[in-house]
């Protein structure tokens, strides 16, 4: 998700149709250039370089977004497509080991081509999250570019955000909640003991109660297609 302003001019974007690097490629009505969906820079086009501002977004299943937020509007195109069935139609893709339309121009093995991660950028360096590793490590207190992080991963939405876990000064750090009567996925800092929502960042419990983590932009992606655009990316590889 990306802010469409660019000096104080506001862009419409479309489909192009076309890829660059197996990523889904966008152009502006204004100037007819060519974006990356993936890194939010113009590729081609008298914008050539230019990047649009991302925003913090969550890819996560509808059921768990009601939960977090109930009043949510939703965008429609007010008809019925195949994607509002309950089968996906990229089922066979996922599951296979194809990497795309067109070869990838990097071949990075470090993990599974075809795995999930999280994506990251921070001062233009970049830091990939396996969700195979976050499976394992659903709360990691992370410093990546001088910033620390808290990564937090619901398995059963696989539903990952990322936050600066500062607050008034004091750099905190987390851990998975315990039991707290209550629906969704909640950590507790060690430094006040507050409750925290995992994925909305909102304290509900404790002396920060209504204190809100700032949310960084995270791009959902499979490794091949991050690696390709980012490939000086570090990996967050936490021991077992």
């Amino acid at each position: 998700m990306y802010d469409r302003r660019i000096a104080g001019k506001e862009l419409t974007f479309g489909v192009s149709g076309k890829l660059h690097a197996n990523s889904l490629i966008m152009y502006d009505h204004q100037t007819d250039s060519l974006w990356s969906h993936l890194v939010g820079s113009a590729v081609t086009g008298s914008l050539k370089g230019e990047k649009i501002k991302p925003i913090e977004s969550m890819f996560t299943r509808w059921e768990t977004w009601k939960r977090l937020y109930p009043g949510s509007k939703v965008l429609t195109s007010g008809r019925t497509s195949f994607f509002g069935s309950l089968r996906d139609p990229y089922e066979s893709y996922y599951r296979s080991s194809d990497t795309g339309i067109i070869p990838t121009r990097l071949s990075d093995n470090r993990i599974y081509p075809k795995e999930f991660v999280l994506g990251l950028v921070i001062h233009d360096k970049a830091k990939a999250y396996p969700f195979s590793v976050l499976s394992r490590r659903p709360v990691v207190n992370d410093i990546f570019e001088r910033v620390p992080l808290l990564v937090v991963f619901d398995k059963e939405s696989a539903t990952g955000v990322t936050f600066r876990r500062k607050v008034k000064g004091q750099t905190l750090s987390f851990k998975k909640a315990e039991e707290t009567g209550q629906e969704g996925f909640f950590v507790v800092d060690d430094f006040t003991g507050s409750v925290w929502n995992g994925l909305t960042g909102i304290a509900v419990q404790g002396r920060l109660k209504g204190e809100k983590l700032k949310a960084l932009p995270l791009t959902r992606s499979f490794w091949f297609g991050w690696v390709d655009h980012y490939p000086k990316t570090k990996i967050f590889l936490a021991k077992r």
